[in-house]
C-alpha cells in the first residue's frame, strides 16, 4: 500500500500545535522527531533544545488521502502560514522484517561469531557460532562494547568458571561464556523483555541448561560469588555497582567492565582500585573501552 509522508519542520514552541493540526487529518498517525544526542548504552540522550522539531503525518495515496491533504494544507495555512509541508511517497512494508537487512554475521576474527537467526551461514570448524534473534533486547554483536567483551572473554575466561553477566540484553555474552568453557552462567537484566529474549536465545542455542536468566537489578547481598563477572552497561551504572562487584566477584576472580567511554577509563580505574580491584587489561575500540580487573 502506498502512503504519503507529509513533513513539517517547525520551531519547538509551535511543535505541539502543529502536531495537533496534522493529527486531526492523519489516519496513518503522526510522529514527532526531536533533535537528540545519544550518549551510549543505558546512558540515555539529551534533547538539543535550540533546534527545530520535525513533525511527520501519514495519509493514504487515494481520493481520501487527497481530500485529507487539502484539509491539512488549508488548516495549516490558517494557523501557521509560514510552515512548509513536504510530501513524499512511502510504501508500507513489514518493518519487523525490513530492519534485519542491517545486521549481518559478526566475525571479529575470534572463536565466537554471531549469526542472525534469519541468515544461512556455515561456521568454520574452529568457530563457535551463536544463533541470535535480538528481538527488543539490546545486543546484536555489532556494537564496539560487545565486541570488546567477546575478545576479553576468549582470553580471560578460565575453563569451568562460574560467570555473572550483568545487563545480559539478548544474552550474547552469557552464551559466549558457556561456549568458551564456563560451567554455568547467571544473566541479569533490568528489562524483563530482554530477560525473556535472552532465555529464548539460550534455548534456541541448546544452552538453557547452563544459563539462568532473571530480570531485576544486581543488589548488595546478592548471596553468591562468581569466578568472573562481566558487565557491559555504562560508566555510571558500573560505578554505581562498584561495592556490589566487590561482593560478587570471588577472591582472585575477575571483573570485566565495558559500555564505558574511553574518556572515562581513568576515573573507572581509580574508583575500582578503591574497592580492591587491580586493573589487568585496557582495550579500546573507537570511542569505547573495556577494563578488566582482578579481585584482591
Amino acid at each position: 500500500m502506498l502512503w504519503f509522508e507529509i513533513t513539517a519542520t517547525v520551531a519547538r514552541a509551535d511543535a505541539e500545535a502543529v502536531a495537533e493540526i496534522m493529527r486531526l487529518v492523519a489516519p496513518g498517525g503522526v510522529a514527532v522527531d526531536e533533535p537528540i544526542d545519544i550518549h551510549g548504552p543505558e546512558m540515555g540522550f539529551t534533547v538539543r533544545e535550540g533546534e527545530p522539531v520535525g513533525i511527520r503525518a501519514y495519509v493514504p495515496s487515494s481520493e481520501l488521502g487527497a481530500i485529507l491533504t487539502e484539509k491539512l494544507r488549508v488548516a495549516m495555512h490558517a494557523a501557521f502560514p509560514a510552515v512548509e509541508l513536504i510530501a513524499k511517497p512511502l510504501y508500507e512494508q513489514d518493518w519487523e522484517i525490513a530492519w534485519r537487512e542491517f545486521f549481518g554475521v559478526v566475525d571479529n576474527g575470534g572463536r565466537v561469531i554471531i549469526v542472525p537467526s534469519w541468515i544461512e551461514h556455515t561456521p568454520s570448524p574452529d568457530q563457535l557460532a551463536i544463533r541470535l534473534d535480538p528481538g527488543q533486547a539490546f545486543g546484536t554483536g555489532h556494537h564496539e562494547t560487545t565486541r570488546l567483551c567477546l575478545a576479553a572473554l576468549e582470553e580471560l575466561l578460565p575453563a569451568g568458571a562460574t560467570v555473572l553477566d550483568v545487563g545480559t540484553g539478548s544474552g550474547i555474552l552469557a552464551m559466549a561464556a558457556v561456549l568458551l568453557g564456563a560451567a554455568s552462567v547467571t544473566g541479569i537484566d533490568i528489562d524483563p523483555v530482554a530477560a525473556e529474549v535472552a532465555r529464548e536465545n539460550a534455548g534456541a542455542n541448546g544452552l538453557a541448561g547452563s544459563i539462568a536468566i532473571r530480570s531485576g537489578t544486581l543488589e548488595r547481598g546478592h548471596g553468591r560469588r562468581y569466578d568472573l563477572v562481566v558487565s557491559n552497561i555504562s560508566t555510571a551504572a558500573n560505578l554505581g555497582l562498584r561495592d556490589t562487584f566487590a561482593e560478587v566477584v570471588a577472591p582472585g576472580g575477575q571483573l570485566i567492565l565495558s559500555g564505558i567511554l574511553a574518556v572515562d577509563a581513568t576515573r573507572v580505574c581509580d574508583e575500582m582500585a578503591n574497592a580492591g580491584f587491580t586493573r589487568t587489561r585496557l582495550s579500546f575500540e573507537n570511542d569505547w573501552c573495556l577494563l578488566a580487573f582482578a579481585r584482591q
